[in-house]
């Protein structure tokens, strides 16, 4: 545990670290969706395949995220932050210099992995430094860089796309994870937060893979008859893993937490539902502004950029403003901005003018800044120390599965 006389000096380098890291993933995410036009045209892959250059990644993270939370509690949340960068530097790499779409994919898995790696640790160890009267505002700053990343990955993908293809979007993270990487090995090598002993739980770690994966990926396919058959295979599997986690004295997933402790549990609830029906948007609406609306990559890049700009500005305010006020009543109020944002983008037709099109993605920014930082600390605050990372990963998968859900909607 740090010492309190050296918190002043020391938590703003932490805080910039795991900014940086936090940028890097939603930008990558961002990005590559503005790149995907061109990445359908070189691999002349179908717009199924294609979509599984995002749920590849996504998958990845919803595999990985519950056992490294449970690992990093026991053998160190640093050192896990740290395997998170290189693997995601190393990956990102290998991403950009894939010469087929099967590549490709096999290397977003990875990079995916290491992503997870980066968040989980990153916001538990956030959680552990900052007290909790500057907690929710350090959370806030936090996912602002994840906004932040979400704001630049539209507009710089776009106009790298243009000069360099799609290749060069991959390879302009890695300078940045580089810096990173550096960054965490001065920044972090004082950080010394206190381990939890436990065996870690092997077993429950397969069966979560094993089902996550029939889940998403018969998901992916519930069109057809093999993909029920799976989906539903990997329901019956989750729900053994639920069992089997119940009475296991060192589970992965704390299903005690999630009885026992209200607020944990449904503001996690709260957090797959909004993710599940607000990822698929950007999504969607590249290939809408593109295709439909015949712009170009730079153009359709700049016009998504209104929804995380302004969620950049807003998340670090109501983070600070969850740290004084009940953080429930915040992200029930972004709740309800973003459910006004939906309904208005659901009369998007070839008609539909630039401008309706940004007021409402400002709309949809303006509910996810309300949402998310209140929801975050509500989620972290809401437990003990000891429970920090867990607690980190579950909030993580609930955004996961949402956004691999909403994904599977609009595809």
């Amino acid at each position: 545990m740090i010492k309190q006389q050296q918190q002043s000096k020391i938590l703003w380098p932490i805080l910039l670290t795991t900014m940086f890291a936090s940028f890097m993933n939603p930008y990558m995410l961002a990005a590559v969706n503005i790149s995907l036009p061109h990445i359908q045209d070189q691999f002349a892959c179908s717009a199924k395949t294609l979509s599984w250059v995002s749920n590849s990644f996504l998958l990845a993270n919803a595999i990985v995220l519950l056992p490294v939370s449970r690992a990093a509690d026991i053998w160190g949340r640093v050192r896990f932050f740290k395997i998170g960068l290189y693997i995601f530097a190393l990956f990102s790499l290998l991403s950009g210099l894939s010469n087929s779409v099967g590549m490709l994919l096999s290397m977003r898995v990875f990079q995916g992995a290491g992503a997870a790696l980066m968040h989980v640790t990153g916001v538990a160890i956030i959680t552990e430094c900052y007290p909790p009267n500057k907690r929710g505002y350090a959370l806030g700053l936090n996912i602002g860089a994840v906004y932040a990343g979400l704001s630049m990955g539209p507009f710089l993908g776009g106009i790298i796309t243009q000069i360099g293809g799609w290749s060069l979007v991959f390879l302009s993270v890695v300078p940045l994870a580089l810096i990173t990487i550096v960054l965490s090995h001065v920044n972090l090598r004082n950080v010394n937060i206190a381990k939890n002993h436990g065996a870690f739980d092997l077993k429950g770690s397969f069966l979560y893979a094993i089902s996550i994966f029939l889940f998403i990926y018969g998901g992916g396919r519930i069109d057809e008859m093999q993909g029920i058959v799976l989906f539903f295979v990997g329901l019956l599997m989750f729900l053994f893993f639920y069992l089997f986690e119940k009475k296991n004295l060192n589970p992965i997933l704390n299903v005690q937490l999630l009885i026992s402790n209200r607020k944990f549990t449904y503001s996690n609830i709260a957090a797959f539902i909004h993710y599940s029906s607000t990822f698929g948007v950007s999504f969607i609406l590249s290939l809408y502004l593109q295709f439909a609306k015949g712009l170009s990559p730079a153009q359709a890049g700049t016009i998504l950029l209104a929804q995380p700009l302004v969620m950049v500005f807003t998340a670090p305010f109501t983070g600070r403003l969850s740290d004084k006020i009940n953080p429930a009543y915040l992200a029930s109020a972004g709740l309800m901005v973003t459910f006004m944002a939906l309904v208005g983008m659901a009369f998007f037709s070839l008609q539909s003018s630039i401008a309706y099109i940004v007021v409402l993605l400002a709309l949809l920014g303006l509910g996810f800044g309300l949402f998310t930082s209140p929801n975050t600390n509500s989620v972290m605050s809401a437990v003990d120390k000891k429970h920090y990372g867990i607690a980190s990963g579950i909030n993580a998968t609930m955004r996961v599965f949402g956004q691999t859900l909403s994904k599977r909607i609009v595809t």
